[in-house]
């Protein structure tokens, strides 16, 4: 398989069925086997506390989960060191190391906003919520988050996708608000190491217990943990295809060497294994049914037509019955 396009992706229509084949609500025998999903770590609450028990209660088929940077998360399937069958990720760049071994195919189900997170008993919450109810302009969040003695998270740009838009956003705010190059090297310091170096999945526990004053986040995750935050103009929330030309202007170069390049983060869905266990597709037909779409809505992601990256006429037959193109 070709390497999967970032921006140039066929968009395909959800067939407005809503109902998903075999997983309605009457009751279903229970499966021994379960379905094994491994997402991005900002995934972890949507995953764990409400697509996984519904996907349960649903087909009677036991959900286990396994959250992680969403590259980091790649590296561990493609060695074989975590058993998923279904991956969650942040973009489509991760699919990428999978294929064409693991996968072929992915679809683009929804996006979530960049945000800032912020800790509401912070010493700086009060400026906080001055910018975030318009009494301070947009702007001033940048002087703000290179204060001494700020407390900033984020996560690392070389395992997670979130952490690159994080970098890639402070540097177009530069661009767009002509920032001193000095707040940025303040916010910011060494990209990929220092003390705001965080897990995905740590980083806003941390943040809730006060151990942070802000922190980067998708909205999603600000929306499932009840956090106050900084909303992003689209031009910097890495969200809005019709942005995508701007995202693609900033680019991270990791420890590596690799330099990437900004484009829209959606959440990429994909079955693992070929061919994949019938267990994966019946997830994947559940999150792309009507049940499954309103729980990412309810979430704080904007759901969109399923995007389909790479073959499409590899698509188990039961997912690819569920978009109009079929």
């Amino acid at each position: 398989m070709a390497a999967l396009p970032s921006l140039s992706r066929l968009l395909a229509g959800l067939a407005l069925a809503g109902v998903l084949a075999g997983c309605g609500t009457s009751s279903v025998a229970p499966s021994q086997t379960p379905v094994h999903v491994a997402y991005a770590g900002s995934l972890q609450l949507l995953n764990n506390n409400i697509l996984g028990p519904t996907f349960h209660k649903l087909t009677g088929i036991p959900f286990q989960g396994q959250g992680g940077g969403s590259f980091g998360i790649a590296h561990e399937i493609a060695q074989g060191s975590i058993p998923a069958n279904v991956f969650e990720s942040i973009g489509d760049a991760p699919i990428q190391l999978l294929t064409p071994q693991k996968t072929t195919w992915a679809l683009a189900i929804a996006a979530s906003p960049l945000v800032i997170a912020y800790n509401p008993h912070s010493p700086f919450a009060a400026t906080f919520r001055q910018i975030q109810d318009g009494q301070k302009p947009f702007s001033d969040v940048f002087a703000l988050l290179a204060q001494p003695g700020f407390k900033l998270g984020r996560t690392n740009p070389n395992t997670d996708p979130q952490g690159q838009a994080f970098v890639m956003m402070i540097e177009l705010a530069q661009k767009q608000y002509h920032l001193n190059p000095q707040i940025v090297h303040n916010i910011l310091g060494p990209i990929d190491s220092g003390s705001e170096i965080y897990t995905e999945e740590g980083v806003l526990s941390l943040l809730q217990s006060g151990g942070l004053d802000a922190s980067s986040a998708f909205l999603s995750e600000a929306v499932e943990r009840h956090l106050d935050y900084i909303a992003l103009p689209p031009s910097l929330n890495f969200a809005d295809p019709q942005d995508a030309a701007t995202y693609a202007s900033a680019q991270v170069k990791l420890t590596n060497g690799k330099v990437i390049t900004g484009a829209p983060l959606t959440v990429d869905v994909t079955t693992i294994g070929r061919p994949p266990s019938t267990q994966a597709v019946r997830f994947i037909t559940f999150l792309l049914s009507k049940r499954g779409q309103t729980a990412w809505t309810k979430n704080g992601y904007t759901v969109f037509p399923p995007q389909v990256v790479g073959h499409v006429s590899e698509i188990p037959s039961p997912i690819r019955k569920m978009l109009s193109h079929a």
